[in-house]
């Protein structure tokens, strides 16, 4: 997957990710856990983020938190309405590569989060356990196994008993 198509979303998200997630943190300073999920819809048309302060994940499509920031929206949409070469509506190899690619951009960006991030809010890395998925069809599973493995740290797989 070439991934120079995804400058403009990594940028975006770079720009804007750490005072989304301070926000979300300083809403509930130094709770235990903090839950982060990046939802996408089965054509990768942008990401609804919502969090949940748990350590289980579990029935994440039903959290009550959630926001639609516009930087996790209109250059994912950008990306996507310009890969004409892939069939994002149906499972293929080129779909799973592309969802890889995405959560690549993800991955880069969660782990350069500034620590005053987290402790200005009272919290730990390790407190906090990022993920992404669909919110239906293709390719749930495998993106909720394949983020958390990505975006977390060995110390938050202990903290949550990953």
């Amino acid at each position: 997957m070439d991934i120079s198509r995804f400058e403009k979303f990594d940028a975006a998200v770079a720009e804007n990710l750490p005072d989304t997630i301070n926000k979300i943190l300083g809403l509930k300073r130094k709770k235990k856990y903090c839950a982060v999920g990046f939802i996408t819809t089965d054509d990768f048309y942008g990401f609804y983020l919502s969090w949940k302060y748990t350590y289980r994940i579990d029935k994440f499509y039903d959290w009550k938190n959630g926001i639609n920031p516009t930087f996790l929206y209109q250059p994912l949409v950008d990306v996507v309405d310009a890969s004409k070469d892939i069939n994002l509506l149906e499972r293929s190899n080129e779909k799973w590569e592309f969802a890889k690619a995405v959560l690549a951009v993800l991955e880069k960006n969660i782990k350069a989060l500034p620590d005053e991030v987290f402790t200005k809010n009272c919290y730990n890395r390790e407190d906090v356990l990022f993920f992404a998925t669909t919110s239906d069809g293709d390719y749930i599973d495998e993106m909720l196994d394949e983020s958390i493995k990505m975006f977390n740290s060995a110390d938050t797989f202990k903290k949550y008993r990953l």
